[in-house]
């Protein structure tokens, strides 16, 4: 996937999840979905805290430093099962990792976009709404089918956290917009 700057998708970063964890193995998705997680916590949350900085609201930006947190705790849950996983890396693993690279290569035109705090808001809600309502609870239920619990319930885990993030930032969004 090449990754472009595109006033739809904010860097393309939405397509990126959905292309760089979604595959039809349990643990493929446990395995690629670290890197993704330390993405966001490293350098995806960071850098939108820096605009919400930079934009005057410590507020949002005290959201985003949260969220990054919890994006780490998230990684870190799906660490903890790779003893039951069986694979450890794979060429989907190596290649969400390169995309990764790719973006945060690109995170300085993130950082810099004219569009602001609102945009970064917009591309944390929707990417927080796919991982919430898509992403983990597809691979949640495809654990369940592969007769993988432990790792299903790490899934759900993550789900609530999502939720909860997504919540937060549509929250933040509305009071920017009627602001």
């Amino acid at each position: 996937m090449t990754l472009h700057c595109q006033e739809e998708d904010f860097l393309g970063i939405d397509q990126f999840f959905q292309e760089a964890v979604y595959h039809n193995q349990t643990d493929l998705n446990a395995a690629s979905s670290i890197e993704v997680e330390i993405y966001e916590h490293e350098c995806m949350y960071p850098t939108f805290a820096r605009i919400a900085h930079n934009s005057g609201n410590p507020e949002v930006a005290g959201m985003f430093e949260a969220i990054a947190r919890e994006e780490k705790e998230h990684a870190e849950l799906l660490r903890e099962l790779y003893p039951m996983l069986e694979v450890k890396d794979s060429p989907e693993t190596l290649e969400a990792r390169r995309l990764v690279g790719h973006i945060e290569q690109q995170m300085e035109l993130v950082s810099t976009d004219p569009r602001g705090l609102r945009r970064a808001l917009e591309t944390a809600l929707e990417v927080e709404s796919i991982e919430a309502t898509k992403t983990y609870p597809a691979f949640a239920r495809l654990a369940r089918e592969q007769g993988k619990e432990a790792v299903a319930l790490r899934f759900d885990e993550i789900i609530e956290s999502e939720t909860r993030h997504m919540h937060w930032v549509k929250r933040a969004l509305d009071r920017l917009v009627t602001a």
